[in-house]
């Protein structure tokens, strides 16, 4: 009896395993013909900028070479998720602005920076075996980068560090942005068992949550006051129009639009690799 119990057994367990390899397999084979290709490695390449008190157009002196690298985990054929580190480089002046020209303010940052963007492909694009193969798409995200402004002198100053508009406490050169982008993808042929380049142009605009990416955000501070207490070089850098001759302006003056947030931004291209973007066909 006991035999017969335990031979049953074993032959339900085999049906058992038995279908589930198959479920298995049937899995697979789907997986790897409808929603193989999900991952990408890739390269971006292009020009950034900035928007802010210095920079109120599209000024072509101040657009500088800007690079990152990026994975894409693609969802589904419309969602995929990028997760991205680039180096940035903006900079501005009131150089050329017949309005504030008399500031004599510039600056100059490399920003850092890691994103996290959730693209949305506007056609079904590369990931089942129907998909086309170019689409155009959009991208929002969140985005955590580093940045610490210095004047373009000679030698650079740092100045955060000298607190030019004599904040009560620094600001933290560590801040969050919002990504924000539109671009234009194709892909190249697919073939068996073998991966895919993705091709891409893209703009990205980040908004921070800050008013100094540019070191300007208020009013001036007391020239005397920082003279006295953070001594001759901070007052002058504080009030910039000093170091070319022009008057001491007084404490509460605006030195920058307290209403306006600064953004940086990336026009360029990028190209990536997708693995096994169909394994059956």
């Amino acid at each position: 009896m006991v035999s017969k119990l335990v031979s049953s057994f074993n032959s339900v367990t085999k049906k058992i395993l038995f279908l589930c390899v198959a479920l298995a397999a049937h899995f697979h084979i789907y997986a790897q013909r409808y929603f193989a290709g999900r991952n990408e490695f890739g390269l971006v390449y292009g020009v950034s900028n900035y928007y802010g008190d210095l920079s109120q157009g599209q000024n072509l002196k101040h657009f500088h070479p800007s690079y990152g690298v990026y994975q894409r985990y693609n969802m589904s054929s419309y969602f995929s998720l990028r997760n991205q580190l680039s180096y940035l480089k903006i900079s501005g002046t009131t150089e050329g602005n017949p309005n504030y020209q008399f500031q004599n303010l510039n600056f100059k940052t490399d920003i850092y920076e890691f994103a996290s963007m959730l693209s949305f492909d506007f056609h079904s694009f590369g990931t089942n075996i129907r998909n086309g193969t170019e689409t155009p798409y959009a991208l929002l995200g969140l985005s955590m980068f580093y940045f610490d402004p210095t004047r373009m002198e000679n030698e650079d100053i740092n100045l955060r560090d000298m607190n030019t508009e004599n904040r009560a406490s620094s600001y933290s050169p560590l801040q969050f942005s919002i990504p924000i982008g539109i671009g234009y993808k194709t892909m190249g042929t697919a073939r068996k068992h073998k991966g895919a380049w993705v091709f891409g142009i893209e703009a990205i605009w980040r908004k921070t949550f800050i008013d100094y990416l540019d070191d300007v955000d208020a009013v001036y501070p007391d020239f005397n006051d920082m003279k006295k207490n953070r001594g001759l070089g901070n007052a002058q850098f504080s009030q910039a129009q000093t170091l070319n001759g022009s008057p001491v302006l007084k404490a509460g003056t605006f030195r920058g639009d307290v209403h306006l947030k600064d953004w940086y931004y990336f026009y360029g291209f990028n190209l990536s690799y997708r693995f096994t973007p169909f394994i059956c066909r």
